[in-house]
């Protein structure tokens, strides 16, 4: 078992990115995926033991077909958060 194992999606949306659903050690908060989001990504952060250095990374886990609007909204607001 891994000493913290943590997580949040951010949703790119015309309003900019947008925090969804959280995994913590605490417990989850769901968050609906925003209906105008056109990308998600999750930034993710792994201690497998107390004296291990964190694991951090970013992961697309969805996007959607509107290649246009990606590449603008990422130009407007830049790229997905890393941090919980």
């Amino acid at each position: 078992m891994s000493a913290s194992n943590e997580w949040t999606d951010w949703h790119l949306t015309p309003a900019g990115w947008v925090k969804g659903t959280e995994s913590t050690d605490f417990g989850d908060k769901l968050r609906e995926r925003p209906a105008d989001a056109v990308c998600t990504c999750r930034w993710r952060e792994h201690l497998s033991s107390t004296y291990a250095k964190p694991e951090r990374g970013l992961d697309e886990i969805w996007r959607s077909t509107d290649k246009a609007a990606i590449q603008a909204l990422t130009a407007k607001f830049g790229p997905c958060p890393q941090r919980l």
